[in-house]
């Protein structure tokens, strides 16, 4: 099994894992997948990469054979932990 992170169509990155782990272990491996690719302060959360386009970032769970069995969206997810999510930082700090 796979979890990706995607921006947009395109894949950011993508990481195997064994399908004995539980649904709590693959929530906390996206989780983590997460902050790996993004910059955050105690209030928001941005792409490492500018995105001008405002591309939607997604992270999926996908099955050997390819199927999409999960889909988190990272707007949300950064609201399960009381962020904001911006499409990029500015100097002097962040914009929407």
């Amino acid at each position: 099994m796979k979890i990706r992170l995607l921006r947009g169509s395109h894949v950011v990155k993508e990481v195997e894992f064994p399908a004995s782990l539980s649904p709590l272990e693959i929530h906390r491996l996206s989780v983590d997948l997460m902050f790996e690719h993004f910059e955050r302060n105690a209030t928001h959360i941005w792409p490492l990469e500018e995105d001008s386009r405002g591309s939607r970032h997604q992270i999926q769970v996908i099955s050997d054979e390819g199927n999409v069995l999960k889909s988190f969206d990272i707007r949300e997810m950064a609201k399960e932990f009381g962020l904001g999510f911006l499409a990029r930082k500015v100097e002097g700090g962040a914009t929407k």
